[in-house]
Parts: structure tokens; sequence; C-alpha cells
């Protein structure tokens, strides 16, 4: 059986304020993407972080499908394009490759080429389309085939003559390399493509031995006996394995025959009686043997349902474990389950047997090596380390939150600032009735949000520049219940972190699915979150547990960090660069080191 050998290569153009584009790999799931919006939105690197929302959602997507084919990777796509925002045109071109067969998918426009055998084609091509259409095609590949996955705009700057001439003379990454000047010339920001090389590796797999010869049998013979193949062995010692099993059979009971020399009967008699107890013996052994190989098949069959669905998700696990802890260690767990509900099926000494038992080894290994509890030094720091956390010890207010230049903090009366370094504060809006009961502080491009947890709604403050104008965030139709929020953080989308340990997701006003996940016990009487769009990941204070928890955007658990000084902590300031968090105890400044 052939196993599929995947190589990437990747352009992407540089983004403007008016477009982002974007590749994507992940185990054997693909994609190229451009965004486009029409007019400047306040919100900085908006459609960066929409653009990442997407290739998330896509991720989380596939790899939580039991079942890998054309209906169901289309399903979902079209899960996908839902976090698509109505004032963006997309180019969305993904592709899997699940055994030998390609999987293409469009939404928007773009285009889908194979160059085989010295020619370039085009499987896919998607033109004049609404962001809600969507094409689709699949295949059975070959070996030594590329696939070229473009947005519409990378289609349009390089041409098919161009492409096809480039790829005859150079491998996948020459061929980005020659081509990338000629994108970044353009100046076209939605230009993206990702080129996949499809390798066939052929794996010889075991094979079972012959049953007990003949001595005619075996004499040397010129026949080559012929070995199935199977992908799942890691070298040539373990191909060569004999996976079946013989009975020890012992003939030497024929020797007791001699007794019928002494029963008196005629010479004729007793040779036939000798052949008729000769034939009962060897159709005996040939009904054992017939079982016997009825059983190995049943064996072999058994362990060929097995082993390779659980090797799929083991693989799936490993191409997860950098991108996303979460889905690696659920995919580690299925294949872990199927092993162990099929492992005694199979004698116990049994090369079946080892190999199960080899495979659960390495999965046993992949689980324990999950992020576990690092207990940290938490040392104590001059407050001049940390401007954000030292004001708070001087100044009194509900919440505070801050930005590059500025702390941010609202009382009852006003939401006023202190610029970062310095002492005096300024008025930024007075409160006339706006918030009564606030559940948290925070900004966003130089915007205010406050949770009002009185009005179940999220307030946002813009800024005009010489003023600020307060509006609802949250859309009509959301009915959220805000009465037990603690508190709130901002990356483009809203998290609102609840007594309970709870997290709702917003974007642009409406509520978004989101939970978090991997966690090895639950929060106890967390108190702040914090998220920034530079940063890769979600950080809560979870005081109760003494303990800072590490997510990443999609919710999924990476880390996590225990020191005692967490228990009173009232709050934390994270600089991701500089592997730093700050912490606010008992009014002094604590640091701990990111690992």
């Amino acid at each position: 059986m052939a196993e599929a050998e995947l190589n990437f290569a990747k352009i992407v153009a540089n983004p403007t304020s008016l477009g982002w584009c974007q590749v994507y790999s992940a185990g054997k799931l693909f994609a190229a993407i451009s965004l486009e919006k029409q007019e400047e939105e306040g919100e900085k690197d908006y459609l960066n972080v929409v653009g990442k929302e997407i290739l998330n959602t896509l991720e989380q997507e596939f790899f939580i499908l039991e079942k890998k084919d054309l209906d169901s990777i289309r399903e979902a796509v079209l899960t996908t394009s839902k976090k698509i925002p109505e004032d963006i045109t997309i180019s969305f071109v993904a592709g899997s490759i699940v055994n030998n067969i390609l999987y293409v998918y469009i939404i928007g426009n773009g285009r889908v080429d194979i160059k085989r055998e010295g020619k370039l084609g085009t499987i896919l091509q998607a033109k004049d389309q609404k962001n809600d259409s969507l094409d689709q095609a699949s295949g059975y590949l070959q070996d030594k085939d590329i696939i070229i996955l473009q947005t519409e705009a990378f289609s349009n700057v390089i041409s098919e003559g161009s492409l096809s001439e480039v790829l005859d003379n150079s491998s996948i990454s020459e061929a980005t390399e020659n081509l990338a000047p000629l994108v970044h010339e353009k100046e076209n920001a939605l230009a993206s493509s990702i080129m996949v090389e499809y390798k066939e590796t052929v794996h010889e797999a075991f094979y079972e031995s012959p049953q007990e010869k003949t001595q005619e049998e075996s004499k040397p013979s010129e026949k080559v006996e012929e070995k199935e193949e199977s992908p799942y062995f890691d070298n040539q010692e373990s191909q060569e394995k004999n996976l079946s099993f013989k009975p020890n059979l012992n003939f030497s009971f024929l020797k007791n025959l001699s007794f019928l020399r002494n029963t008196g009967l005629s010479h004729t008699r007793k040779l036939i009686l000798t052949i008729v107890v000769i034939i009962i013996i060897v159709f005996a052994s040939s009904i054992f043997f017939a079982l016997q190989k009825q059983q190995n098949d049943k064996l072999k069959s058994e362990f060929n349902r097995i082993f390779p669905e659980a090797s799929k998700k083991y693989e799936e696990g490993k191409s997860l474990s950098d991108l996303n802890q979460d889905l690696a260690k659920d995919s580690f767990l299925s294949a872990q389950k199927i092993l162990e509900e099929g492992k005694g099926k199979f004698p116990k000494d049994s090369d079946y047997s080892k190999q199960i038992a080899s495979l659960l080894a390495k999965i046993n290994e992949e689980l324990g090596s999950a992020p576990k509890v690092t207990t940290s030094s938490a040392k104590e720091v001059s407050a001049s380390e940390s401007d954000y956390l030292s004001l708070q010890i001087k100044q009194n207010a509900l919440y505070f939150t801050l930005d590059e230049k500025n702390v941010y903090l609202i009382t009852s009366k006003e939401i006023s600032s202190i610029a970062k370094g310095g002492s005096s504060s300024k008025t930024l809006f007075e409160n006339d009735s706006d918030w009564e009961d606030v559940g948290g502080l925070a900004t966003y491009n130089t915007n205010l949000y406050v949770l009002e947890k009185g009005r179940n709604q999220i307030l946002k403050f813009i800024n005009s520049g010489s003023q600020y104008s307060k509006s609802d965030y949250l859309t009509a139709g959301e009915k959220p219940d805000f009465s037990k929020a603690v508190s709130i953080a901002i990356d483009n989308n809203i998290y609102v972190l609840f007594r309970n340990g709870e997290v709702s997701k917003y974007f642009k006003g409406n509520s978004q699915d989101f939970s978090l996940k991997g966690l090895d016990k639950p929060l106890s009487s967390p108190t702040k979150i914090y998220a920034n769009p530079d940063y890769d990941n979600i950080y809560i204070l979870d005081n109760g547990n003494s303990r800072i928890l590490v997510f990443d955007k999609t919710g999924g658990f990476k880390a996590q960090y225990q020191a005692d000084v967490i228990k009173n902590a009232k709050d934390f300031e994270v600089l991701e660069k500089d592997k730093k968090i700050f912490i606010l105890s008992s009014g002094k400044i604590y640091q701990i080191d990111i690992k």
C-alpha cells in the first residue's frame, strides 16, 4: 500500500489596511485565503483577526471529523464560511488529501491547478461568485502530482504559462522563490498560493509464513513468495515478523501403529488397516490446518480493521500537537480507545498483540507529555517593572485596563486615563447614569468597552479624537445574563469571564461558539481574563486554584503556571515577547517567567 508524503511551498503578498491574505497547512489540510474590504475600519488589524478566526475554525471543524470524505469536509467548510463577515469579499480555496484522493473547495473566487507528467491543468475554478457560493471537486492523485491552490488575485498576477514554465524547471520551493518577486512587484495584497507536492512512499507489509512443509515442498524452488502490503511498519525488521502462529504437532504417535503387527491379521488386512489409519490422520490434520488458517485469517482481518484506524488517529494527533493541544489530545484518546477495546481479541504473545502494545505505549507517552501544571517561582520585583500594576497600588478604581501608551480606569463617577510612567489623570467620560454595576473594562484601538451587569450590555465608548461617544455593543437580539460576569478582554473579539469559569465570546455584537477545552480541573473563582490582538494566547487569572491559565484563541488549553501568590492576586499583566507575567498580590508586584 502506498502512503503519501506531502511537501508544501507558499507565497503570500504583503497586507494593507484594505487587503490581507495568508496560506495554511496542517497535516493533510491546506488552504489559501484573501480578504478585502472597501472602507477603512476603525478597528486595527481587523482583516488579520477575521482571517485567523476563519482558519482556526476550518482547522477545528476538519480535525474533529470522524470520517473525512467529500461531503463531510464540505460541511466543515460551510461551517467555516459562517465566520465570514458580510462586508468582506473573500477568496478561500481549501484542500485535503485523504488516502490518495484530493478534495478541493472554493468559497468566493479562486483556482486549483494540477501539474501532472509535465502538463498543467485546472481542476476547479470559480469566477464572479459571492461569498456564499461553494464549488467543489475531487479526484485520485498520482505519484509526483503538484497541486496549486490560488486566490483569485494570485491567478490574475501569475499566468498559467508562467506557472507551468517555473514548475517545469524547478522544485516547488524553488518555484515559489522565483514567483515571489513577481507577486510583490504587483503590490496586490490579495495574492497568495500554496503548492503541494504529493509523493507516494511504498512500504512492504507483514506476510503469513507457510504452514508445515512436506519434505518435497522444502526443496529449493525458483518460486518467489508474494507478500501482502501494509503501511504500518517503521523498519525492515518489523516487516519480516511472522504474524501467524503454528501448532506444535508431534507425529511420533505413528510409531504406535506397530500394534498392528501383533493382531494376528493377515498381511493384506494389516496393510489396508494401516492405510485407513493414515488416511484418517491426514484428513484430521488437514481439517486442523484449515481451521488454523481460518483462525489466522480472522485475526489478520480483525487486526487490519483495528490497527490502521488507530494508527491514523495517532498520526493525526502528532500532526496537531504543535497546533492545537486539545484536538491532539482528542485524537490520541480516540486511538487509545480503539486499541484498548480491540487488544483482547488477539493471543497474548502474538505479534499482533505486540504491535498493539507498542502503539499504545507511544500514545500513552504522547498523552503523558501533554502540558502539566508548572509550579513557578514568583519573585517580588520593583513597582517600576509594571506601570500598569503600580498605578493600581496608588489608585482606587472599579476596574483597570491598558494599551501601549495609557492605563485606563473606571470608577462610579468617570472613565479616566493616566499615561504610562505619569501620575496625572485625564477624564475621558463622566458617568451620567450610564453605568451602575460594572463587570469589566477593556480597550481596543483607542475605544473603550464597559461591561454593565445591570443592563446585561457592553457599552462601547468610541474615541472621535476630541471626545468619546457612547453606544451599545451587543445587537438587539442578544439577551445575555451578565449578573455573574467578573472581567472582559478584547482582541477584536470580546471575551466575557464569569465567576463559574465559563467564557462567552462576541464578535461585532453577536455571540460566537466558544468554550475552554482540555483543562485537568475546572476554574475556581477566576477574576481576570486578558487578550491582545498581537498575542497568540488568552490568559485567565484562576485565583481559586492559585494559577494562571493559557489558552489558544480557539479555547484550547496550552499551559498553566501555579504560585501561592496568585491566590490573592488582584490583577496581572502579560508581556509575551519578554516572556514575563507580572502579578499584583497583597500590594506587591511579582514576576513569573513564561516557559
